[in-house]
């Protein structure tokens, strides 16, 4: 068992060993936590990377393609820009023309010497040619075929329709722009074959795309959908030839799987692909993912990718950097335990020495204490027979003052009943003394006097009998009556409320039969009646009223209200109202005692509850047994 004198080695020995263990466990669970943590993490960075790359690949593509529509979209522009400085260059070399010659020529002549003008006229390179339409739509010039003529009839009626520019994929596409020359009643216009713009973008897109450099060493290449390479940095020899049996080291077509799932893309821009593929200057294969999009204007399957070992090496170093960081964070923590147990144990030292001291003067206080404690219980019992013989003294003091407030309020509620019979007995005796003067005392009268005032005195004796048989004590349970015991207390109550001119309303819900003791429940009935009657009194109600409503509570239990209209209880004295000398009333007129014998007897002897609480107009007392 442990010892006294072990108690400062414990004292100081217990927080170093528990600083110690505290920090073994905690950094286990630390440890085997961070590396989980640093499992998940290594996991989550790897797929974000690897989402970042795959970003970056479909952000490079959408960067081309934006590119090739910017061309596109600027060398169409070029097109109509030219065309329309073309057209408009003839059109005011025909006003010219028209303007010096149309009072000297005929408005055919003057239109042979346009066409004329206009045969001198050509496009470089044979990338388009001027035109003329008559008001019918019908092509004047030029007269020899020219391929097409459909194609152009049905752009000029377009351009003409919407504002002079239109384009015809009929034949070779072409660009028309088409102006009237009114003077001559004809149209004049330009167009250019877009094949050879086309053409000549295409190549400049090409040499770009095969300069594009990003990140380390992304590039871009470009199939066309039949399988042939267009524009490839790294394989120059290759370019026009046909990949259609291209393998990976795993043996699949990677360019027929590159045309398939750009071109099976749906919603999306392009589609991801992995496939093993050596890296520019190295002969071994690696593992690759490229991402694969068809630019559906030219035909082309444009692609680009990574090397996931590029992807593994990124993870890598910042694996690196969380474990140095992790193994940082642990050797911290593991100091700052360090340190904390030093200073653990200095406190530990300080504080065993204060308990030493401490425990010094505590033993020789406790021996004091022992000392002082034996004397004390050697008198001890003497002290208790006292403090129990005081005890009853104060009980039975408590009741006598209990009964002798029983008994006044017996004796007033018998003042009351006497009071009238006593005045029919004064009467008597005044009639016989008046009758006696006038000599008219008979004996007929004499024994009608004494006929009524036995009457009287027979009454009397009743009321006292009933007194002495309401306030006998009950010896044993029985079942009883709860309304014919409510209505004995009203009966000993009805000539103190008379005289006190208090009206009683009594309510019977049902009838309702308990186990208990007949008499103490009347007596509380009437200590409540009587209660409510001097609140009225005390506080000169005008119109006092009583109610009382005698049936069933919730449970089926016997359920007893009284209430009044004086007013209620005050809510300070609410919570202590059935305490020993606890009043309502002026201090010479309650002694205290009256609602706490009633709640000991429907409590402590009858298994019930009694409570009050105030509602609109009074105090409400309920007994429910």
């Amino acid at each position: 068992m442990f010892q006294e004198k072990h108690l400062p080695k414990l004292i100081f020995m217990t927080p170093i060993v528990t600083i110690v263990l505290l920090t073994f466990f905690i950094l286990s669970f630390f440890i085997s936590i961070e590396r989980a943590n640093l499992r998940l993490e290594s996991d989550a960075l790897e797929k974000q990377l690897l989402s970042q790359q795959k970003t970056t690949l479909s952000y490079e593509i959408q960067k081309v393609f934006n590119y090739f529509e910017y061309h596109t979209r600027t060398m169409r522009q070029n097109i109509d820009n030219e065309l329309k400085d073309r057209v408009d260059d003839v059109h005011l070399m025909g006003i010219n023309l028209y303007a010096k010659n149309n009072d000297q020529k005929s408005l055919t002549e003057l239109r042979q010497d346009l066409l004329l003008t206009l045969s001198s006229l050509h496009v470089s390179a044979h990338r388009g040619y001027y035109f003329i339409v008559n008001a019918k739509g019908d092509i004047i010039y030029p007269q020899e075929e020219l391929g097409d003529r459909i194609g152009l009839k049905s752009a000029v009626a377009e351009a003409m329709r919407n504002g002079g520019y239109a384009t015809s994929e009929v034949g070779r596409p072409r660009r028309v722009y088409v102006k009237a020359l009114s003077p001559y009643g004809w149209s004049i216009g330009a167009a250019e074959y877009l094949d050879i713009a086309t053409l000549r973008l295409k190549e400049e897109m090409i040499s770009w795309a095969e300069s594009l450099r990003y990140g380390e060493g992304g590039y871009v290449w470009i199939h066309n959908s039949s399988h042939t390479l267009l524009a490839h940095p790294f394989r120059q020899g290759s370019i026009g030839k046909d990949d259609a049996s291209l393998r990976d080291k795993n043996g699949q077509y990677i360019i027929q799987l590159f045309v398939k799932q750009a071109m099976n893309s749906g919603d999306t821009l392009g589609s991801f692909v992995e496939y093993y593929w050596a890296k520019p200057y190295e002969k071994e294969p690696a593992k690759k993912i490229s991402y694969v999009a068809f630019y559906k204007p030219w035909n082309w399957i444009i692609g680009t990718g990574i090397y996931v070992s590029d992807v593994e090496k990124a993870i890598a170093l910042k694996k690196e950097e969380m474990k140095a960081k992790m193994d940082r964070y642990i050797l911290g923590v593991m100091v700052i335990a360090f340190f904390s147990m030093i200073v653990v144990g200095f406190i530990s030292f300080l504080i065993t020495k204060q308990i030493n001291t401490a425990l010094e003067s505590y033993r020789a206080r406790v021996n004091n204490q022992t000392e002082a404690l034996k004397e004390f219980n050697a008198t001890l019992r003497s002290k208790v027979n006292h403090a129990l013989a005081e005890s009853k003294r104060k009980d039975l003091a408590l009741m006598q003052q209990s009964r002798l407030a029983q008994m006044g309020e017996m004796l007033s509620i018998i003042a009351h009943q006497w009071r009238q019979p006593l005045s029919e007995v004064s009467g008597i005796f005044m009639e016989l003394e008046t009758a006696a003067k006038f000599g008219k005392a008979d004996n007929a009268l004499i024994v009608q006097s004494a006929k009524e005032g036995d009457i009287l005195l027979s009454y009397m004796s009743r009321t006292i009998d009933d007194f002495r048989h309401f306030f006998k004590p009950s010896k044993e349970r029985v079942n009883f009556s709860v309304q014919k015991a409510c209505d004995e207390a009203f009966t000993l109550a009805q000539a103190t409320l008379k005289n006190a001119h208090i009206s009683l309303h009594v309510k019977h819900h049902s009838t309702v039969m308990i186990l208990g003791f007949p008499n103490e429940y009347a007596q509380v009935v009437l200590n409540l009646v009587l209660n409510a009657k001097d609140a009225l009194v005390e506080r000169r109600i005008e119109q006092p009223k009583i109610w009382v409503e005698i049936g069933l509570n919730g449970d089926s239990k016997s359920l007893v209200c009284v209430h009044d209209n004086a007013g209620g209880i005050d809510e300070n004295l609410m919570q202590s109202i059935f305490e020993p000398y606890v009043s309502t009333k002026k201090a010479s007129s309650g002694t205290g005692l009256g609602l706490y014998m009633a709640k000991m007897i429907i409590e402590d002897n009858m298994n019930g509850k009694l409570y009050a609480r105030n509602d609109t107009l009074g105090a409400k007392f309920c007994i429910e047994v």
